[in-house]
């Protein structure tokens, strides 16, 4: 499963906030436009990934969390 949010953070926050996040297993931050940061969660199942991007909001300076793509596909192989 592949989800995309926007984080939003304080603005003397921000750097702080994009290593904190790059720090976490399966989360990859792509872009900082101003306060906002662009970001995926790669994870197994859908509860892993809502229990991640659920743990932003406790990083100072996360001021929002917002969800922009979810993909996850069903196992063929069953």
């Amino acid at each position: 499963m592949i989800s995309s949010l926007v984080v939003e953070c304080a603005a003397d926050a921000v750097d702080a906030v994009a290593a904190a996040l790059a720090e976490q297993a399966g989360v990859e931050v792509h872009e900082r436009k101003g306060y906002k940061l662009v970001v995926t969660i790669e994870a197994d199942t859908v509860d892993a990934s809502s229990d991640t991007a659920g743990s932003f909001v406790g990083i100072p300076g996360v001021l929002g969390v917002n969800l922009v793509y979810c993909n996850f596909e069903d196992d063929q192989t069953l």
